[in-house]
C-alpha cells in the first residue's frame, strides 16, 4: 500500500507542478491584481496558512479512508493523488494574482510535505 500511495503520491506532485508551471507562464502575460508588497504579504500568508491548515484535516480523512473496509483502494488513491497537488492550486491562485513566481514556491513546496506525510495514512 505505501508503495502504491507513493507512486500516486508523486503522479499528483508532477500534476501540481505542471499546473504552478503552466500559472506561472500565464501570469506573465496577464495584469496584475493584487499590487504592492503588503498585499502580497497578507495574500501569501493566508494561502499558505490555508495549504498548511488542510494537513492535519486531510491526513484524519486519509486514514479513515484506508482503515475502512469498505472504501474501494482506487478512491483513497486519487484522493491522495489530489491531496498532494492541490497545495499547487493555492499557489497558482498566489502567482496569478500578485505575480510573484518566487513567493508562490513557498507555498508549492506544501506540495512535497503532503507527499511525505503519505507513511502516516495506513
Amino acid at each position: 500500500m505505501q508503495r502504491d500511495l507513493a507512486l500516486t503520491g508523486l503522479v499528483g506532485l508532477f500534476g501540481g507542478a505542471a499546473l504552478y508551471a503552466g500559472a506561472s507562464a500565464l501570469s506573465t502575460r496577464i495584469s496584475i491584481l493584487a499590487q504592492g508588497a503588503v498585499v502580497a504579504a497578507i495574500v501569501f500568508a493566508f494561502l499558505l496558512l490555508l495549504a498548511l491548515l488542510e494537513v492535519p484535516m486531510m491526513l484524519f480523512g486519509l486514514r479513515q479512508m484506508a482503515r475502512s473496509a469498505s472504501t474501494p483502494r482506487r478512491l483513497l488513491l486519487a484522493t491522495f493523488g489530489i491531496y498532494v497537488a492541490f497545495a499547487s492550486f493555492y499557489a497558482s491562485v498566489f502567482v496569478l494574482l500578485t505575480g510573484q513566481i518566487a513567493w508562490g514556491l513557498g507555498i508549492a513546496v506544501v506540495c512535497v510535505a503532503r507527499l511525505g506525510s503519505g507513511i502516516w495514512i495506513e
